[in-house]
C-alpha cells in the first residue's frame, strides 16, 4: 500500500540577491510508489516540493531513490540511486528518504541488512550514511587477479564505497 509522508522544510527564496524576503516554509511529500509487475521487489520513493508557479504539475520531484531485497538470501534491502537536486541539499531531504528506507525495513520480518553504494568522493553522503548507523564494508585480502576480474565486470567499484548497517527491530 502507498505511503506518504510530509515534513517541513525551509525554502529560500529563488528571487534576486538582494531581495529581503525571508526563508518560505514549505511541505516536503515523501511518497513510495508502488512495484509495478515488471519489478515486484523494487520500490521507488520520490520527495515532491510544491512548484512556485501555476504550472501543470503542483509538484516537482526534488529527490529519489529506488530500494529492493537483494535475491541472494532476501535479508537484505539495497538502497539505490539515492539523489538530492542540488537546489534542494542540505535541507534534510536525504534523511527523510533514509526514514522511508527504515519505514520500509520495519514493515518486513525478514530484513536483516541495508546496504548501498556511495562515490567515494561524496564525503557529505558518506557523512550522513555513517550518521544514520551505515558502516563501510571492508574489502577483504585476496588474489589480485581475481580483484581485477570483479572490477572488469563492475568496474564502479574503483570509485565507489559500499555501506551496510545491521537492521535493529524495536
Amino acid at each position: 500500500m502507498p505511503t506518504t509522508t510530509s515534513i517541513l522544510i525551509t525554502a529560500s527564496s529563488t528571487s534576486s540577491p538582494s531581495s529581503s524576503s525571508s526563508p518560505v516554509p514549505a511541505m516536503v511529500t515523501i511518497k513510495r510508489e508502488p512495484p509495478n509487475a515488471s519489478r515486484p521487489n523494487l520500490t521507488r520513493l520520490v520527495a515532491l516540493f510544491p512548484r512556485e508557479e501555476e504550472e501543470e504539475e503542483e509538484e516537482e520531484e526534488v529527490a529519489r531513490c529506488v530500494v529492493w531485497r537483494k535475491k541472494q538470501t532476501g535479508k537484505t534491502l539495497f538502497v539505490s540511486s539515492l539523489q538530492v537536486s542540488e537546489k534542494f541539499r542540505r535541507r534534510g531531504i536525504a534523511s527523510k528518504l533514509l526514514d522511508e528506507v527504515e519505514r520500509l525495513v520495519k514493515e518486513s520480518d525478514a530484513l536483516e541488512t541495508v546496504e548501498l553504494t556511495v562515490n567515494m568522493w561524496n564525503a557529505n553522503a558518506i557523512a550522513l550514511y555513517e550518521k544514520r548507523g551505515f558502516k563501510a564494508l571492508e574489502e577483504a585480502d585476496g588474489d589480485v587477479v581475481k580483484k581485477m576480474i570483479e572490477l572488469a565486470k563492475d568496474p564502479l567499484k574503483m570509485v565507489q564505497k559500499r555501506m551496510t548497517m545491521d537492521v535493529v527491530k524495536i
